[in-house]
């Protein structure tokens, strides 16, 4: 006579034939029974057959050769812990299997996770490399075509000068710097907005945007000079395109590499808003610092000039002769950006100049400031 031991309750299902029984395992000294309702059919432990099966070995089915037509089946893995199954030397060897393929199972699932998320952030770590083999895709033409239409916004929103004396005089600088740019594929243009800001930006393609108040506050040509490198080098370095890219998800980005640019040339129709509103990444910045330094030696410019605008700020600032304290100017400007801050960038700025090549061997840039400066203020606001 069976006696039956009142251990857990297992939760299963059982076909018969053509039939599908929901119902419950329950265990015996020496079987196991399978109930639904009126119904249950006893398969003996001894010629038991267990078997792990469906998706991911997630089911249990036990059969047995006296019961052929039932096969009883369940989810519930902790049937095997059970003493009834454990304890039996006939199944021992069964439920070690099992026990042996789900921890190889859980094993392969981990190398995936793991695999997995290795993936994704390798492609996190690439996301930079590969934006920038994007943006080197990228036709001049269209870095152009985006820089007009946003401008072309600008300069329906504020007054640009438009003075033919004060674009020759604002020449004498821009001329020997870009003299020198290697890339020829920019056609630079630079225009000065009747803005009392102290800023100036660049857009893809070349338009480089400096404002009345900068010019105002300079102290030197050089110091000008330098701004103007400086955003010179955010458009050969594609700043202003890679961080657009950079906004389309891993996916869009993966397809423009291998050749569909279509989700990328959507990120770009829809861009005007994006740059006017986006400051650049302490990297970016740091490279446009670098980059115009470079710009600016191989003009024969005194690259001082660079961190000399930064120190007139903070001057300027700790005098209270700027209306905004430095903070609220980076909060502000672009070229202001705090990543990194000001004072971090004269700091930056000072160790290249320490570390390059000492020399003395700049040439003057050909321009009375006083006078540039005088003829800019007289055409504000007319």
């Amino acid at each position: 006579m069976n006696t039956y031991i009142p251990h857990k309750r297992y939760p299963a299902t059982a076909f018969h034939g053509e039939d599908r029984l929901f119902g419950e395992i329950l265990l015996h000294t020496d079987s196991l029974i399978f109930a639904s309702g009126g119904n249950s059919v006893s398969l003996p432990l001894h010629g038991l057959n267990i078997k792990a099966g469906g998706a991911n070995d997630r089911m249990l089915f036990f059969t047995h050769a006296s019961e052929a037509e039932w096969t009883v089946c369940s989810g519930d893995h902790g049937i095997l812990n059970d003493p009834v199954l454990a304890d039996s030397d006939s199944l021992r060897a069964q439920t070690a299997l099992i026990h042996k393929a789900q921890k190889k199972s859980w094993q392969i699932l981990a190398l995936i996770i793991l695999l997995t998320a290795g993936g994704i952030y390798g492609l996190f770590m690439l996301r930079n490399p590969l934006v920038k083999a994007i943006a080197e895709k990228i036709p001049p033409i269209w870095e152009e075509k985006l820089g007009e239409g946003v401008f072309t916004q600008l300069k329906a929103g504020q007054r640009f000068i438009d003075d033919r004396e004060v674009k020759d005089m604002l020449a004498r600088i821009t001329e020997p710097l870009l003299s020198q740019i290697p890339r020829k594929s920019y056609s630079f243009q630079v225009h000065i907005a009747d803005n009392g800001e102290i800023n100036a930006y660049a857009l893809p393609g070349g338009i480089i945007v400096i404002n009345t108040g900068l010019i105002l506050q300079a102290e030197s040509p050089e110091q000008i000079a330098g701004v103007l490198a400086h955003e010179v080098a955010h458009v050969t370095l594609q700043h202003g395109l890679r961080q657009m890219i950079s906004s389309a998800g891993i996916i869009v980005l993966l397809q423009a590499f291998f050749g569909d640019v279509s989700g990328i040339t959507a990120v770009l129709a829809e861009g005007s808003a994006f740059l006017l509103t986006r400051k650049y990444s302490r990297e970016f910045e740091r490279e446009a610092d670098e980059r115009g330094w470079q710009y600016l030696t191989s003009a024969r410019i005194d690259p001082r000039g660079m961190s000399g605008f930064f120190q007139m700020l903070v001057r300027k600032q700790e005098e209270g002769k700027v209306g905004k304290t430095l903070s609220s100017l980076e909060d502000s400007l672009n070229f202001l950006s705090t990543h990194p801050s000001g004072r971090e960038r004269i700091e930056h700025l000072a160790e290249m100049w320490e570390s390059a090549e000492q020399t003395d061997d700049f040439m003057p840039l050909d321009l009375n400031l006083s006078a540039f400066q005088k003829k800019v203020a007289g055409m504000k606001n007319q």
